[in-house]
This record gives structure tokens, sequence and C-alpha cells, in this order.
């Protein structure tokens, strides 16, 4: 087997390795060109820019302001109709790469579950783009998305996230950068260099139409601190942001994507609010902002005049050259982009024709024109969209008159497109043409990072951070399940009832779901009654459950219903009556009922009667992937998924505490009305909190059996073993990535931990045992052959050589004998000839042993006397003492038997016993009389001992 091949082996083994090289370009280009451009490369890059755009045409600075969409699918001229452009095609790649496209903007319809095909949509758009052939400027594209987080996001298969309220409702900062982290790493993976986030306005409006859960909170300090983050965290990827929608689109009751909202806002009071958060947004570095498409009549004096309504009108911010240049760039000193909203939205679409409205954005002083037209389906679109509005501008640039009377400045397009290449510059989108990183590589990185089991793991954690207790009766909550428990979980939409499966399943692997305990779920889609038949309803198993509400409701013993609002009016609606109904009847039954907002928070309120009420902060309508429940086939298609519903059902459970503050003041709710009070029910900043139930499990060999799988070298081993182990092999990998999975999980029992750890173990040990390592063990071989041959004595040399000699054989012979590596080989046949050429050969000298211990031993043991010891240990004594006085006066005696009879003699004078002392283990305290007898006795003891030590030092010194 070839090197190539024994490595293609091991890429089955170590998922990461599989990416190395990929990743580690990935991850280089990262930390290069990540958040933090210095000014010396700031300047440097603007230089650059003003060279580029010097030497390019007014239609290619045409273009470079061009960001076109690719949504609605896609009909070829001969007749072919694609529903969704997930590749390029010919005549797409032509359109971008002959009109000097600088921009594409990429919807969810353009994303597949499968990250590698993302990649080969924006691998093509650029090599449009940078095609010679075609273009004359060959400069890469921005290729952006709105990947919010939350309920905005467009990347199928990735890391949906919690959403920014969510963010903020977890209190933590740190959380915020590690969404933008994970939305940058997902983004630059398929190669996606911007992104239009994050949402930078003040929820100051609770009837807010489509801001809402994407504001971080109501208090602009806390969105400036986590918008900070999270453009930190995607800039850190490499990943352009977008600071959105300028000057603030939080306190609106209209929504400009099907209207053009009003703010009676004075400047002053957009100071004191909406721009704080760009303020600072700017000072971080956003990249770009974005416009918003709504009127400040009482911060713009100007007016624009509007032929579809035949009348003049305050400008929106879009068209507001008060707002884009004197105020954001000249007053807030913002020197990158501006983009803008989509320019087909209504807010602006409704009041200007296609041309007319991208003209007056230019000359307000935008920068790129997101979505100029609707989305291109077409060739034909080339010609009856896209030609007219880049006819359109050379006419505004170059005619005296402009273009139906708008006048644009070239000097301004110059600076403007300057903007636009210094950010490719920034964000290393111009190094795209020097890139040798190769189409497959960027494959693996996209696999190995889109929507990972790391990701989603932080994605749990964040989620589970921002759930909100705001009532929890005689602490209901986390539950305590007992094996007779059933619990009906509740919900308006079935797109629900996988997010509580799984958040069930988490908690058994937890250990905290006791065996017994049994669920059911129910969706209602409408309004229903306690004795209407099921709208739809799910046994545990996944089986339909066929009869009424009250059915249910009466089988259970505890109620957890969500409710989802988006609107004041859906407070009086029955995504509201439904839970009301359901929870007050079970509170009448003595249940346990707990109330989940699902959406917008404002609903907390709505339950007086629940034990305990939560929010989460957001859903939406994407699928959770069956991988990603354990629900028998009750689960969506797409991959990517809204993680807040079961981040609030693993704190319900206790699986995690709870810890959120609502980041929002909650209004009290007028039904009369169908709005909002200014009365506060909950102050921002409230929530209850209780710890989790679950003890992290200890993953120390876990972790230690994974490290030993991912270091294992298979290029050490036998092709032909390779091949047979196979089988073993791929076990081991799926082991593996099961270990790894559990690794990374959080709040597992230990018991669930160790069974993997001994699972991968087993697999390795199989493997291990079944593998032959490619060695070569000639040297060793030939080496203990010759030793063998040479056939040398013990007696020939010293005890400690020879010892060391024989082992280092013996483990030899021992290696011979084993499938061991060749390290493991050259250590022993090192050891070897160290040992061999250490033998010390004796001489006659040498042979004398050494008898100087001995000889104190026998001076001192000869003086004891039989009558002094018990007769029993004295026998004893005396027969090893004699044999050491024989083997003493024996000449040719070795040092072997000497040492041996040392400590034989030293043992049993040891265990002499005195007479004395039996005689005291069993006589009575001594009497007076007797105590003076033994004074004088041992008193004439220690004389004759002084009186001996004498006559035996003179002795020794004649001697």
């Amino acid at each position: 087997m070839s090197r190539k091949e024994i490595l293609l082996k091991m890429k089955k083994v170590n998922r990461r390795k599989i990416v190395a090289t990929a990743s580690a370009f990935f991850l280089a280009v990262s930390s290069i060109f990540g958040n933090g451009m210095t000014h010396a490369n700031a300047s440097t890059n603007a230089a650059k820019a003003k060279e580029i755009v010097s030497k390019m045409t007014l239609e290619e600075k045409i273009g470079q302001k061009l960001m076109l969409s690719f949504r609605s699918g896609w009909t070829m001229e001969d007749g072919t109709h694609y529903k969704s452009v997930q590749n390029i095609n010919d005549e797409i790649y032509h359109i971008i790469g002959n009109y000097d496209i600088g921009s594409v903007i990429l919807f969810a319809a353009n994303f597949d579950p499968d990250a590698t095909v993302n990649v080969e949509l924006t691998d093509g758009l650029q090599r449009a783009a940078m095609d010679k052939s075609l273009g004359k400027n060959a400069i890469p594209l921005l290729i952006g998305t709105d990947q919010e987080g939350g309920i905005v996001y467009r990347l199928t298969g990735g890391t949906a996230l919690p959403g920014n309220m969510a963010l903020g409702a977890s209190g933590n900062v740190e959380n915020a950068f590690k969404a933008g982290e994970i939305i940058g790493s997902e983004l630059s993976a398929i190669g996606v260099n911007m992104n239009f986030g994050p949402v930078t306005d003040v929820n100051n409006n609770p009837n807010n139409p489509v801001i809402g859960l994407r504001s971080f909170s109501s208090d602009p300090q806390i969105v400036s601190k986590f918008a900070n983050a999270y453009i930190e965290g995607v800039q850190s990827k490499n990943v352009a942001t977008s600071a959105k929608h300028f000057p603030g689109h939080g306190n609106v009751a209209t929504d400009s994507h099907t209207g053009l909202p009003s703010i009676d806002s004075t400047k002053e009071e957009l100071y004191a609010t909406e721009l704080v958060p760009f303020k600072s947004a700017i000072e971080q570095g956003t990249d770009m902002v974005m416009t918003a498409h709504i009127q400040f009549p009482n911060v713009v004096t100007e007016k624009i005049y509007s032929d579809k309504k035949q009348e003049y009108l305050s400008p929106p911010a879009t068209l507001s050259r008060e707002i884009l240049t004197d105020l954001l760039r000249g007053e807030m000193g913002f020197e990158g982009v501006i983009v803008t909203d989509s320019m087909t939205m209504d807010g602006v679409a409704n009041y200007f024709d296609v041309n007319e409205r991208n003209l007056l954005a230019v000359k307000a002083g935008v920068d790129i024109l997101d979505i100029p037209f609707n989305d291109m389906a077409s060739m034909a679109d080339v010609e009856s969209k896209l030609v007219p509005l880049i006819d359109a501008f050379v006419e505004a640039y170059t005619s005296e008159n402009g273009y139906n009377g708008i006048k644009l400045s070239q000097e301004e397009l110059n600076a403007s497109v300057e903007r636009i290449i210094t950010l490719k510059l920034n964000r290393g989108v111009m190094d795209l043409a020097n890139d040798t990183q190769s189409l497959e590589e960027k494959k693996a990185v996209a696999k190995e990072v889109v929507g990972s089991v790391k990701n989603r793991e932080t994605e749990r954690l964040i989620s589970a951070n921002a759930v909100t207790v705001v009532k929890n009766e005689n602490n209901t909550l986390p539950l305590k399940l007992t094996k007779n428990s059933k619990i009906l979980f509740a919900s308006t939409y079935s797109r629900n009832n996988n997010r509580f499966v799984l958040a069930w399943e988490r908690a058994k692997k937890a250990g905290i779901i006791p065996e017994g305990a049994d669920y059911k779920i129910l969706q209602h889609y409408n309004l229903t009654g306690l004795d209407d038949k099921v709208n739809s309803a799910i046994n545990s198993d996944g089986s339909a459950f066929n009869g009424t509400n009250r059915d249910l409701l009466d089988w259970c013993d505890t109620l957890v219903h969500a409710s989802e609002i988006s609107s004041a009016t859906d407070i009086s609606g029955y995504k509201v009556a439904c839970p009301q109904l359901f929870i007050d009847y079970c509170e009448g039954l003595g249940k346990q009922t707990v109330a989940i907002s699902l959406n917008h928070p404002y609903d907390v309120q709505a339950f007086t009667k629940a034990d305990a009420v939560v929010a989460v902060f957001g859903t939406n309508g994407l699928g959770l992937d069956i991988t990603e429940s354990f629900g028998g086939g009750t689960v969506g298609a797409t991959a990517a998924f809204s993680p807040n519903l079961t981040g609030g059902v693993e704190v319900i459970l206790g699986t995690f505490g709870a810890s959120g503050k609502l980041p929002v003041d909650i209004p009290k709710y007028d039904p009369s009305s169908k709005s909002y009070t200014d009365e506060i029910v909950y102050q921002l900043g409230y929530g209850l909190t209780y710890d989790s139930i679950v003890k992290d499990a200890d993953k120390t060999e876990l972790q230690a059996i994974i490290e030993k799988v991912n270091t294992l070298d298979f290029t050490k081993f036998t092709a032909d073993s390779l091949n047979k182990a196979q089988v073993l092999i791929d076990k081991m990998t799926e082991k593996l990535r099961i270990a790894e999975n559990v690794n990374i999980t959080h709040k597992l029992s230990q018991k669930n931990v160790d069974e993997t750890a001994q699972e991968l173990q087993k697999a390795y040990d199989e493997v291990l045992k079944n593998l032959i390592y490619a060695t070569d063990k000639s040297q060793l071989q030939a080496l203990v052959d010759a030793l063998l041959e040479e056939n040398l004595q013990k007696d020939k040399f010293t005890s400690s050589t020879w010892k060391a000699y024989e082992a280092a054989l013996l483990l030899a012979q021992e290696v011979l004998a084993s499938n061991v590596d060749q390290n493991t080989i050259n250590d022993a046949l090192s050891q070897l000839k160290r040992a061999r050429e250490g033998l010390v050969t004796i001489t006659e000298e040498d042979k004398k042993a050494d008898k100087q211990e001995l000889q104190a031993l026998l001076e001192k043991y000869n003086t004891y006397k039989a009558k002094d010891y018990t007769t029993e240990s004295w026998n004893v004594f005396k027969g090893v003492l004699d044999r050491a006085n024989q083997i003493y006066q024996d000449d040719q005696v070795n040092q072997e038997t000497v040492d041996a009879v040392v400590e034989e003699l030293k043992s049993a004078a040891s265990k002499l016993i005195k007479v004395d002392e039996k005689q005291d283990n069993t006589s009575d305290i001594p009497g007076t009389g007797q105590q003076d007898y033994m004074l004088a006795f041992t008193f004439m003891l220690l004389l004759s001992g002084a009186v001996i030590a004498y006559i035996r030092r003179k002795g020794y010194t004649k001697h």
C-alpha cells in the first residue's frame, strides 16, 4: 500500500486531520484579517483602493455599487427552469463578469443544508467576478447574507442561535461574542464574507412589528454592549459586519417591508436613545451601516417629489442626504460603507420607480445598493432591469442635467468606490485572486465547521442562559419528576413537537428522568375547546393520540404550555386563549402548570393561574433535523432549528438552572384597546433563578482515550494488516465520532460518559490487536543471535552488570516475539548494546566476598548468652549464628551467600525474646523492695557493659 493510501485510511479515523491543511489556512486567514485593523493597515489599504479606483472605468465603478440577488430561481434561455439558484450557471456567471458586479446577496433559497453545495456556489460567483476574459477589473465580490441569528437566519444547514433578545436576556456579553464568532466562522467557511448584522436598533416600542426579538434590549446601553461584542465575534472570523437599521427602526408601528414608517423623534431624542448603539458600533469598527426606510420629519428638513404619489414628502433615511451624509458621516464620523436595506421594500418602492429611488439613495450618500430591483430570474432581466439602471447612472454622472433631474458627482462616486474596495482589502476579499486553496479543501472546512456539534452545543448553552423565569410559585421549577410523572407538552405549531422531544431526551441522558416517567405532545392550531377532538397529538413513542383535549389534560399531572405572540393583538387571540383555558382547567384539578412565552415576551403577564411562567425569546418555522431529536420519525427535514424552546424545557426540567433576566420592560396589556399601557408589570432586569439539578460528569478517562485514538499513526502499520482491519477501523471511527460529541456535550450522566469511554477503548484495543507494525527487527535479531552464540558465563562478570545484561537480553527476545513499533525495537537494541558493553569481568580480587558487615554483626551477636533469652527464640537464633560463623571462616564463599546470611542473621536477632521481658509480661507491678533490687541489678549490668566495652576497645587496638 502506498503512503497516499495509508493517509486516506488515516482520514477515516481522525476527522480533525481531514481538514488539517485547509483548517490551518482558514484559521490563518481569520487571524490575519480579523477584527482590529491597525491605523497603518487601514491607511495602506485606503491608498491601494485609491490606486485601483483610478484605473477603473465609469461602468466598472457603477458595477461595484450594485448588490444583486438571485432568490427567485432561474429560467435559462433554452427554457430550463431551476426552482432555486444553489449552483452558479453559465448565464449568471456571465452577468457577474460582464457587468463588473461588486456584490451579491444570498437568501435561504440559495443555501442548501449541505454546506459543500454552498461552497460551490460562492466559489463559482467569485470565479465569475475574477474572470478577466469577461470583466475588465476582475475584482472579487462582497457576498452577503442576513445571518442575524434567532428568527432571521439564512444558512439552513448552520447554527441558528437563539437571537439577539435572548442574548440580551442571558446578561452575558461573552455570549454575544460567541454568537458572532459562530456566525462569522460558518459564513466564512462557505465563502460568505459579509453579514448584515447586528441589528443595532433599540426595541423601545413593544408594538414594533418587525424588530422585536431581533433587538438586544430596550435599553440603548445594553444594545451597545451586546452589539459591539457581536461585531467583534463576527469580525474575528474575517467577515464584515453591518450595524442596522440606521438611524433606528425600534420605535415604529409599521413594517418598512410593507409600508413607510415615520418617527416623530427630534435629533436630540435620537441622540439620547436610537443613535447610542450606532455611535458605539462605529467606534467599535463596524465595517458597514445599513439604512432604514423610515421618515424622520422632525430631523429632516428636505422634501423630495414622488412621481408615484404625485406629492412632495419627507424622504426616508435611505434617500436623505441630511441623515446619511450630514448626520452619519458628518456628525457621527462614520468612514465605512453605507449599504441600503433592500431597495425593493415598499418603504421606497411604493413611492419611487426603480431608477429614481436608486439614484436618490446614491445622491443621499449610499455606497452599495442592496437589491436595487426585484430578484433577477433570467437573462431577460438584464435588458429590462440591469442595463437600464446602469444607463441611468451613466446619464446621472455624465449628463449636464443628470437623469430626470438627478445629477450625481463623479468625485463622490470615486470616494464611494474607494470605500468599497478598502472594505474588500480590509476583509481579505481582494486576496482571493491569489487563493491557493482548492475547492475540495474549502468543502472540507465547510463540512467541519458549519452546524458543528461544538457550535450547536454553544448555541444550546446560550439558549439555556437566556431562559427567564418570571413566576415560580411553591418552587414548582425545576420539576420534581418521579417514576409516575405524566407531562403534557402543548403549543400552537407542530414544528415545536421535536423541540420538546429533544429537551426530554437530553434530560434522560443527564440522568434526571426516572424510569416510568412519560410525556405526550399536543398541538392546536386554532381556538379549540376542552371537549373538542385534538387537532394533533402524539405519544412519547411517536404514535398518534386519538381523543379530546380534556382526555389529555386529565391524563397528565403537569401541563407545560407554550404561548407564541408576535403582536399585541395576539394576546387577545387563540394563541393565548387556548393556553389560558387549558392552564385554568388543570389548575382547578390541582395539577402543576407551566406557561412558556415562546416569542415576544409580553404575554408572560397573561397566565395568572399558572404555577410558573418562563420566557425563551424566540422561535421560527424551520424544522429540526431528525438526528437532532429522538422522536422516531416525527421531525422535519431541515438541519438548522430554533433552540429557544428546547432551552426553555431543559431549564424547566432542571437540566440547566435558571439565570436569565428580562432585557425589556413588560408593559401592562389593555384588552379593551388591544394595546400596551405605560404601566410596567415586570421591569427590565427581573428574573428568578435556581440551580441545575445535574452534576457535571468527570470526562478525564474519556478525553484520554479520545487523545489516544486521535494520535494513532497508521503509517506505522503494514498495508496488509490495515486492509484486513478496515471494518474494525471504521467501527472505531464511528465510536470516536460519538465520543468526541459526548466530550463536547454538557449535562450528561457519569454512566453515559463512562460507557462511551469504554466503548471507544474496546474498539481501539480491537484495532491494535489486528494491526501489525511495519518494522525492521534485523539488527536486533542479529545482535541477539550473536550474543547467544557467544554463550557468556554468568560467573565471569560482576553481579550488577550481569543482571543488567540478562534483563536487556530478555527484553530484546520479548520485543522480537511481539508486535511493537519501531521506537520500541530501537530502544531495545540500544539497551542491549549498552548492557553488553557494560559487562565487567570479575578479577581474582573481585571474587573475594566483602564480609565487613557480617564481621560486625558476629562481633556483636557472639556476646549474646542463652540464659538471657527464651529457649525457643535462642535455638533459632543460635542455628543461624553458627552458620554465619562458618561462612565467615570460608574463604571460597561468594558475595551472594554472604549477603543472604547477613539478612538471615539480622532477622533472627530481631526475633529474640529476653527472659525478663517475658516475665514482665506476666508479673504484677513490683513492690518497693523489688524496685530497689531491680535498680541495683540494672546498675551492675551497666557497669559490666562498660568494662566489656573497654576491654574490647583495648583488644581491637592491639589487633
